[in-house]
């Protein structure tokens, strides 16, 4: 056992260490809810629509379609383990806004019963977790419990996740419940969006661009301090601090 005064210092290093940890992480949380702010600067309520912008239904803006996943069961063997990423809902729902990771590949066989959607494509979910949304950043297939949208212009792909993500808690309490909540693909395509100038669009989506390169300087450091802490945990423990 280290003497009282080396735990008093032990705890002061590792305090000191779980105090920038919590300073990054607080960071995060600020960046995370600036993209609404900057929408409703930009746009303002997209419910109300103070600024009277023209209303178009979603699918007259762009493409949606649902995944495709025809084989059943959907985890067959020969399905799995190839090349092509599969995104599911969960990654979709936890992705924070854009789809960077992955956890399951379809082989030859599963993309031949699938389909691929490429990069920028928006994610919408529409089944167990309602509206959650999220921009692929590699080509993926995904099932039909996910929607994708498309549009000519980046630009609207972000708006349109900006502003789904005002809409996502409304959607998710309307979501009829059988077995687990679900939306179909007609509600979604017969939504109203307020339609500002594109571009007044492209505006917000590189300020979201700019976002998510703080954001992305913020993970990298609190990487950092994680493993630190964890090096200084270790270091204390063997009795090396």
């Amino acid at each position: 056992m280290p003497t009282l005064l080396q735990q008093r210092r032990i705890a002061e290093v590792l305090d000191q260490a779980e105090a920038l940890r919590a300073k990054r992480r607080a960071a995060l949380a600020q960046l995370d809810s600036l993209p609404q702010s900057l929408f409703l600067d930009l746009f303002g309520d997209p419910i109300v629509n103070p600024k009277m912008w023209p209303r178009k239904q979603l699918s007259e803006i762009g493409t949606l379609d649902r995944g495709v996943s025809k084989h059943r069961p959907r985890n067959d063997p020969e399905l799995l383990n190839g090349p092509y990423p599969l995104v599911q809902t969960g990654e979709v729902a936890n992705c924070n806004g854009y789809i960077r990771e992955y956890h399951s590949t379809y082989s030859e066989i599963g993309l031949r019963q699938s389909k691929l959607w490429p990069s920028g494509t928006l994610c919408i979910t529409i089944a167990a977790n309602i509206a959650k949304t999220g921009i692929l950043t590699f080509d993926a297939c995904f099932p039909d419990s996910i929607v994708g949208f498309r549009a000519e212009d980046p630009a609207m792909v972000e708006f349109v996740r900006g502003w789904l993500s005002f809409l996502q808690k409304s959607l998710e309490d309307a979501a009829p419940e059988s077995a687990q909540k679900n939306i179909n693909l007609a509600l979604l395509r017969n939504l109203a969006i307020p339609l500002p100038p594109i571009g007044l669009q492209r505006e917000f989506a590189r300020r979201v661009t700019a976002v998510e390169a703080l954001k992305s300087a913020q993970r990298a450091s609190l990487a950092e301090l994680d493993a630190l802490f964890a090096t200084l945990q270790h270091r204390a423990f063997k009795g090396e601090l």
